[in-house]
């Protein structure tokens, strides 16, 4: 995973959609079975903005900012169906969004525009990550084992989170969609 450096004032950052319980449980089960020391360190989800750099000066604004964004929204379904990868641009395979992908790409340039964010290193292409690793077979595999996947709920909001110097993320508040 590309993390950027921080300035001494900064912190990494992260925002997401988590995929709830069971079906978390699930894509863990498909990550754990590639044998990969990373499979249970950070939690199935969609990301809406890659680990970025912010001032820490700027951590009220940005929950101020993060919440008017989120009272605009309504819930809305999402479905995950197949794998996908982004090879040979990024070492990565993932599960497809096989629904609510437009709803997640307006989520992520509003996220973007209210807090001014620099613009990402790649399109932004909603997805959930089995694996991240430069090995093709187990990458290879990593799509097999979720050629079948499929599974859906209704998104009710998003997540900001600390993102560690080991890349985990880590959790910092919640922000429900509370329009409609």
């Amino acid at each position: 995973m590309y993390l950027p450096s921080c300035g001494t004032d900064e912190e990494l950052i992260g925002i997401l959609v988590a995929v709830p319980e069971p079906l978390a449980g699930d894509i863990d089960a498909l990550r754990t079975r590639l044998n990969l020391d990373t499979a249970n360190s950070t939690a199935p989800h969609i990301t809406l903005v890659p680990p970025t750099p912010v001032k820490r000066a700027d951590r009220e604004r940005i929950m101020h900012q993060l919440g008017e964004v989120a009272a605009k929204r309504a819930p809305f379904r999402i479905c995950l169906r197949g794998a996908g990868s982004f090879r040979p641009v990024s070492p990565v395979s993932f599960i497809n969004i096989a629904a609510g992908g437009e709803a997640l790409a307006a989520l992520e340039d509003e996220i973007s525009e209210a807090l001014d964010l620099p613009p990402a290193r790649f399109p932004f292409h909603p997805h959930v990550t089995l694996a991240h690793i430069d090995h093709e077979e187990t990458l290879d595999e990593a799509e097999k084992l979720a050629a079948d996947f499929e599974a859906e709920w209704a998104a009710s909001g998003f997540r900001l989170d600390h993102v560690g110097a080991d890349g985990v993320y880590h959790s910092q508040a919640l922000f429900s969609f509370t329009a409609g």
